[in-house]
């Protein structure tokens, strides 16, 4: 009720945008406080800020593919390999289709990791890490056979290391805070 008070204060003065930022700072700095929040915080932090961003970075390699797809390879995809090799052309030019969906299945699994892990669905938080591993790996392996260049997964093959050590980093944390939770918290 005093929360409303202040709200309905505040939109007397015509500063009701002003309050709400203040109540959401407010409420951060009461999150961060707590050792839950302080979780959720990480949790977003990880989703917003490597999750999401490695998606957006595949779904840009898988752009490349389907741009070579429509109008030949582009002067990146020559400089990867496609095409340098008359022999390997054609092998080269037909992979081409999966290629794409092997660029787009880790894309789309790194969506659903962010979402998974922001909700503590552990059980999907693993299967989306196998699908994205999984994934990952026949793309090193058929790029390699292709004999294209590897450079752009060397890169990316880091970061999901790193991304996937944060999650596991989370998961502990979030099965000590739970185990040290009482059972009327674990109600909530």
């Amino acid at each position: 009720m005093a929360m409303q008070a202040e709200f309905d204060a505040a939109v007397e003065d015509g500063k009701p945008f002003v309050f709400a930022i203040g109540c959401l700072f407010a409420a951060w700095r009461e999150m961060a406080k707590q050792d839950d929040g302080r979780l959720t915080l990480v949790n977003y932090a990880l989703s917003v800020g490597l999750l999401i961003p490695m998606a957006a970075l595949q779904f840009h390699q898988a752009v490349r593919v389907l741009i070579s797809l429509e109008h030949g390879p582009s002067r990146d995809m020559l400089d990867a390999g496609i095409g340098q090799n008359p022999y390997l052309t054609w092998s080269q030019n037909s992979a081409m289709p999966v290629l794409l969906v092997m660029w787009l299945l880790p894309a789309v699994a790194h969506l659903g990791l962010a979402w998974v892990l922001v909700e503590r669905d552990w059980p999907r938080v693993v299967k989306f890490g196998a699908i994205i591993g999984a994934a990952m790996m026949t793309l090193w392996l058929f790029t390699a056979v292709l004999m294209l260049d590897l450079s752009p997964l060397g890169a990316q093959m880091t970061r999901l290391i790193v991304e996937l050590a944060g999650v596991l980093g989370i998961a502990r944390w979030h099965a000590r805070i739970v185990s040290n939770a009482s059972p009327e918290q674990l109600a909530r």
